[in-house]
């Protein structure tokens, strides 16, 4: 009688734990627009409140976003963008992108500039991860006249240039020999972008954008500087010494 009571109480707990699913969740498809203000998503099955990380399989960025509850997707779309959202993309003002969306949970510090409004960025996806990751888009009928005007609104103007409510790191003294490397970038307004939310300065290499954080007064002031820029994400960022 051992055995089939061992039996019994390791099946019921295994219908104690339930499944986790999102952990696992991996979507790839189209995303349309929504409305508000903030870096969000409206996801068809994530719970409101909770993080993702969004890539953009056009411009190849990444940034992470909340999400929100909103009016129930179409079957074409795997979630909605905020404008501002879409803008931290680079995503032209079109009614259908193509996305990857996962659940993530980022650091306190992280979700403290999400609540504001503000931008956390990730290094860009390098160019065979977005390969692969555009074969796996689903291919879907052309959208009708009318699907793209329930998609998304005209806008009353022209919007303004994008510009994250909250820096990254807080801002570097205005003196000094040391720097942080942050990123290389091929693209020049993106470098720019980075820059000021790190608040740093671009260095032109040939053909890339060199993106640095300072300059700072001390060698201890930009190691404390590079390992807040390494707990969001920038894990490849070092000490530039002086000359």
């Amino acid at each position: 009688m051992i055995v089939p009571l061992m039996i019994v109480a390791l099946a019921a707990g295994a219908q104690d734990t339930p499944p986790v699913h999102e952990a696992r969740l991996d979507d790839i498809g189209r995303a349309g627009r929504t409305n508000g203000s903030g870096v969000f998503v409206v996801h068809r099955s994530l719970a409101p409140d909770s993080f993702v990380e969004v890539t953009a399989l056009d411009t190849g960025r990444i940034i992470l976003a909340a999400v929100r509850a909103g009016a129930p997707l179409p079957p074409d779309r795997v979630a909605d963008l905020s404008p501002a959202a879409a803008a931290a993309l680079g995503l032209p003002d079109v009614a259908l992108v193509a996305i990857r969306i996962r659940p993530v949970t980022p650091t306190p510090q992280d979700q403290t500039v999400l609540r504001a409004g503000g931008v956390v960025a990730r290094l860009d996806a390098p160019q065979p991860l977005l390969v692969a990751l555009r074969r796996r888009l689903p291919t879907t009928a052309r959208p009708s006249r009318e699907m793209l005007r329930a998609s998304v609104s005209p806008p009353a103007r022209t919007p303004k240039p994008f510009r994250p409510a909250a820096p990254v790191v807080v801002a570097a003294p205005a003196t000094g020999q040391w720097f942080v490397q942050v990123a290389a970038l091929s693209d020049g307004p993106r470098a720019e972008q980075l820059a000021n939310s790190v608040g740093g300065v671009v260095r032109r290499t040939g053909t890339l954008y060199r993106v640095q954080a300072g300059p700072f007064a001390t060698r201890a002031a930009a190691d404390t500087a590079r390992a807040s820029l390494v707990r969001r994400g920038f894990g490849d960022a070092r000490m530039i010494a002086p000359n």
